[in-house]
């Protein structure tokens, strides 16, 4: 199964949404909050976050990815919201607004990719007034669980993935264990009163279409990562076990469950 880009976005945010309108929910936001959504994709949190400091708020989505960010702008054009909300492309370590611009910055899913972690950082806190909060959301790739499959080949894929990405790192860089690290690196970059939570994302069936694909695409990519440190024997069961025409498949199933880990952290500029 081959996604756009854009298509993956769309049926991760489908599979997650109500997990989403809690994180969002969590980080109590006001009514008159200046949000800058850094990294907003297609601008699917950005609209979450107008929705929490309407009507006299402001929420600003930046992105690198001008297709992206078209494809926000057309969206909140038919949204209540689009008076308040607004996308522009830009860079994460040279963010174009002056000094103590915005009461929230929001990285979401973002510090993954992210190869100089203290420029991306103190660029963030430039731009956040003092008292203001800094957001991360990422996750940690070493935490899933696909029931009904065997504990001991999950076990091997999942150590066949993380020797993977160990030995062939990917290009650009990918950090699929990012959860773990937001709380000591914001403590490092001296934020204070820095908080973490962590939320289980959990499916269960019967499962929308989106989130069969977005389940599958997760399975094929630590199979495929895993690849070289995985024998064909074991490669082909794991695939079976998401594919709709194997009789091992196991998206259908009444106990199916899914579940992976997603970490929040906010400090204080």
């Amino acid at each position: 199964m081959e996604l756009t880009g854009l298509e993956w976005l769309l049926d991760h945010h489908k599979t997650k949404e109500q997990e989403r309108r809690q994180m969002v929910a969590d980080l109590d936001l006001h009514p008159g909050d200046r949000v800058l959504d850094l990294g907003c994709g297609p601008g699917l949190w950005s609209t979450l976050l107008g929705e929490k400091v309407q009507p006299n708020g402001s929420v600003v989505g930046i992105d690198f990815d001008s297709l992206l960010i078209e494809y926000a702008r057309r969206t909140v054009q038919e949204s209540p919201l689009s008076r308040i909300i607004e996308f522009r492309t830009g860079n994460f370590y040279d963010i174009e607004f002056e000094d103590g611009s915005f009461d929230l910055v929001f990285f979401g899913n973002c510090f993954a990719y992210v190869d100089d972690f203290h420029k991306a950082l103190v660029e963030q806190k430039r731009v956040t007034r003092q008292g203001g909060r800094i957001a991360a959301k990422d996750f940690d790739g070493a935490v899933f669980i696909f029931h009904p499959i065997d504990p001991v080949l999950q076990s091997k894929v999942q150590l066949a993935t993380a020797r993977g990405l160990r030995e062939n790192p990917p290009e650009p860089a990918f950090e699929n264990y990012m959860g773990r690290k937001l709380h000591g690196m914001f403590l490092r970059e001296g934020l204070r009163s820095v908080t973490t939570k962590s939320y289980a994302i959990q499916k269960v069936a019967p499962l929308t279409p989106e989130a069969k694909r977005y389940v599958s695409g997760n399975a094929e990519w630590y199979v495929k990562t895993g690849a070289p440190f995985l024998s064909e024997d074991e490669a082909r069961q794991w695939r079976a076990h998401f594919d709709p025409e194997s009789p091992a498949c196991i998206l259908d199933r009444e106990d199916f469950y899914f579940c992976m880990l997603e970490v929040l952290t906010v400090g204080v500029v």
